[in-house]
């Protein structure tokens, strides 16, 4: 076994860390919930009153941004393309254009959406 302790033990870690962690903020969500409900049903609360209702404002505005996002990269593949070459690697057009894009989706949903709820 000739192989250092870096090459078996830094690929290892880098799974059972993530993993690990994922594992462990689902844990604890989903255990403080069921606690809740249960201290609501012991104090004769129902629980149902605690679930929040489906928000399609909040739907809009995840779409909004993935959408930007997608043209975001386009914006950026084509700037990397046109500007830099295609044998380019830098990693910038596609950082600026997911930066500029998705701030102007969220800014045109606040234009369309978050003014009439302001009052």
């Amino acid at each position: 076994m000739d192989t250092p302790a870096a090459e078996v033990l830094v690929p290892f870690f880098g799974l059972i860390i993530p993993f690990g962690a994922a594992f462990g903020v689902m844990y604890l969500h989903y255990t403080t919930r069921h606690r809740e409900r249960m201290n609501m049903i012991d104090k004769g609360m129902d629980p149902l009153i605690a679930k929040p209702a489906p928000d399609g404002r909040r739907a809009m505005r995840n779409g909004l941004l993935m959408v930007g996002i997608g043209l975001g990269l386009l914006a950026g593949w084509i700037i990397q393309h046109a500007l830099l070459g295609s044998e380019s690697e830098n990693p910038l057009p596609f950082f600026i254009g997911v930066a500029i894009c998705g701030g102007a989706s969220l800014m045109a949903y606040y234009q369309f959406y978050g003014r009439k709820h302001e009052g």
